[in-house]
């Protein structure tokens, strides 16, 4: 088998092995009950406000609020609602961003506060109503989706590769946060050089840092 051969076999094993995993961890989130997703949601929410508080204290002083992307769940995520509530509600509240897929075949990093309206993206998930946009260049921490993660920071998304692209510009250096249930958490998610590992694990249990 010639090198060639043996990388796009490689890569073929890759897909298989992810779609499987997709499967059976989707199957174990969705199995949750839907007043346990909650308690769960609300637990997480705790700790990654932790988290971010933690970072944001660490980090310079800073005329500016942090900026920070977060996600509008969708279907058997960990609701990020109480999450952003208390993001907006908070005594410095950061300069808060979702994601949006509306007149774009990329990610598009949308402004949201208590007083934006949402409407529903490609996909059904709710976006920010407004024009305005933000750089991902300019973000201090990324709240990211997935359908599982492992604790060495390995991120398995939907296979479209959405926020694979937004993170790969070369002047994207925000610190990387997947939020998930610990049903979610394998023990090896497989990655290729695309995959950007995540830099913090936040589940109901709490928070750690990846590697």
């Amino acid at each position: 088998m010639s090198e060639n051969e043996a990388a796009l076999s490689h890569e073929a094993h890759m897909v298989r092995e992810k779609k499987d995993l997709r499967k059976r961890l989707i199957a174990k989130r969705d199995a949750l009950s839907k007043e346990l997703r909650r308690s769960l949601s609300d637990r997480a929410s705790l700790h990654a406000l932790s988290l971010i508080e933690t970072l944001a204290a660490a980090a310079p002083p800073r005329p500016l609020p942090l900026t920070l992307t977060a996600f509008l769940s969708f279907g058997s995520e960990v609701d990020t609602r109480p999450l952003i509530a208390s993001l907006l509600e908070g005594p410095r509240p950061p300069r808060l961003l979702l994601p949006s897929l509306r007149h774009s075949k990329t990610i598009v990093l949308r402004p949201y506060d208590r007083e934006t309206p949402l409407v529903p993206g490609p996909f059904g998930i709710l976006e920010p109503e407004t024009a305005e946009s933000v750089l991902a260049s300019e973000v201090d921490l990324f709240i990211l989706p997935g359908i599982g993660f492992d604790r060495s920071g390995g991120r398995l998304g939907y296979g479209k590769g959405y926020f694979d692209r937004l993170l790969a510009g070369k002047s994207v250096a925000g610190k990387r946060i997947g939020l998930a249930f610990s049903a979610q958490i394998a023990d090896r998610i497989p990655t290729a050089s695309h995959d950007h590992p995540m830099d913090y694990l936040v589940t109901e249990e709490g928070w750690l840092t990846c590697g």
